[in-house]
């Protein structure tokens, strides 16, 4: 109660000077500490409500919100603030250099650190991608350097427009997901997503290199993991790799070509490609823009290889079941990583993989269904077939059977005929409850998946409350 307070009390102070010295340049440092003293308190609300389960034995996307603001230095004249994202700052003789600018609620206490750590002018500000995690600090430190060369992929403008454009409608994907994320997102305010104008815009393929201090840095465009605006930044003197995204927040990791939330696909083979590109830098640290750094040149290596050839054998075997006349279901089921290219699925996971693929070549249309080619959805017949079937208390039955058996997925479906014609049955709804955590025990016994996690969690708390009612 006593850090709120004082924090509260830090914010209504830089209200009040941020208004009395609002045409001077110490407006623009009153701004920061008030966004600094917002962004602590929202950053310890997050925490809160961002429980580790202690069912996950392995590292998850969950534990990036627990991670406390701070700087150190992983590498000679490179420094990062680490948090949800992290923000390195590169020192040379004749400016600062930076990787990414972590989330907008941090990245006002990050800019503090880091230039407490090494003041000096920021030069050039290199973003790995359009994700908000990863630029939402950017605003800040131009509006302090806005002669700072801004480099991004060339396909970066594209990935914020069309995020900016849909913002309200992945909102809403991802507060089920994330619930402790606000109603709305932000209108007003260094927080607010996008409005970043780069610079220089690297093509695919190609390199912008430059050199500052003595110091040379090349800035490659590598599509894949995290979209087609994925850029990396190699400093090939010291063997440093910034990798932002690249790699996905868990390294290594299967990759994360199907988001749950909802984005694009990505580019399987464009993500192999840039894969063959990065192993061949042969870097001895990689610093990722989520959780550690990651030292040892074999090591880095190995996990690299074992990437990118997962993902070719995900891609391989989905082409060549699709070329047998196999269903895009069976694949899902039937297509696992072998022993020797066993990856985490914390993040990404092989079945999306394989739909993702699928769909990513052959569209939504399955040639299974002439259903398929138009709006009337099955789900729209579920009260009629329900009722055909007996009603919900013998779907309630059958689902019980499901659960029984240890078959929670087909539970779900008579679940759902069943509720499609009476909502509120309770029996229903507390075979979904089951079904659910069924699921969800399974899901951490698999990868613990942080996704699929999150929104097996708001199912369940969406179902609690329906029988709480």
């Amino acid at each position: 109660m006593v850090n709120v307070l004082k924090w509260l009390g830090v914010l209504l102070l830089g209200i009040v000077l941020g208004y009395v010295l609002r045409d001077t340049g110490l407006s623009r440092v009153i701004d920061e500490r008030r966004a600094e003293a917002v962004g602590t308190l929202a950053s310890s609300y997050i925490a809160s409500q961002t429980e580790l389960d202690d069912r996950t034995d392995v590292k998850t996307v969950a534990g990036l919100q627990h991670i406390e603001v701070g700087v150190d230095q992983p590498a000679a004249d490179v420094f990062r603030a680490s948090g949800v994202g992290n923000t390195f700052l590169i020192r040379t003789a004749e400016g600062l250099v930076l990787f990414d600018t972590g989330l907008a609620t941090q990245a006002a206490k990050h800019k503090r650190l880091l230039q407490e750590a090494a003041a000096g002018e920021i030069t050039h500000i290199v973003l790995s991608h359009s994700h908000a995690d990863h630029i939402g600090g950017t605003k800040f430190w131009l509006a302090e350097f806005p002669d700072a060369t801004v480099v991004t992929h060339a396909r970066f403008h594209e990935g914020q427009r069309y995020l900016k454009d849909l913002e309200r409608h992945f909102w809403s994907r991802n507060r089920l997901l994330y619930t402790f994320m606000p109603e709305e997102p932000p209108d007003s305010g260094m927080n607010v997503y996008g409005g970043i104008t780069p610079d220089i815009e690297v093509t695919e393929g190609a390199v912008y290199a430059f050199t500052l201090g003595g110091i040379r840095f090349e800035a490659i465009a590598a599509a894949g993991a995290e979209g087609d605006d994925n850029l990396v930044l190699w400093l090939p003197e010291q063997r440093l790799l910034f990798s932002g995204d690249f790699f996905g927040p868990l390294f290594p990791m299967v990759p994360n070509l199907f988001t749950l939330r909802g984005e694009k696909f990505r580019d399987p083979l464009a993500y192999v490609r840039s894969l063959d590109k990065l192993i061949a830098l042969e870097p001895e640290i990689v610093l990722p823009s989520h959780f550690d750094p990651v030292s040892g040149g074999e090591r880095i290596r190995q996990d690299m290889r074992r990437m990118r050839d997962a993902t070719q054998f995900i891609h391989d075997q989905t082409v060549a079941g699709m070329n047998r006349g196999d269903s895009l279901w069976q694949l899902m089921r039937d297509i696992q990583l072998p022993p020797e290219l066993a990856l985490s699925q914390g993040h990404g996971k092989v079945s999306w993989n394989v739909r993702s693929i699928w769909e990513h070549y052959s569209t939504w249309f399955h040639f299974e269904s002439t259903t398929e080619l138009y709006p009337l959805q099955v789900r729209e017949l579920y009260p009629d077939i329900a009722e055909l079937a007996g009603g919900s208390q013998t779907l309630a039955a059958r689902a019980r059977q499901s659960l029984e058996a240890g078959e929670p997925e087909a539970a779900l479906h008579w679940i759902e005929l069943g509720l499609a014609g009476q909502p509120d049955h309770r029996e229903l709804l507390q075979a979904r409850l089951d079904a659910l955590n069924q699921l969800l025990d399974r899901a951490y016994e698999q990868g613990s998946n942080y996704s699929e996690t999150g929104w097996l969690k708001s199912r369940i708390t969406a179902t609690e409350a329906a029988l709480a009612f």
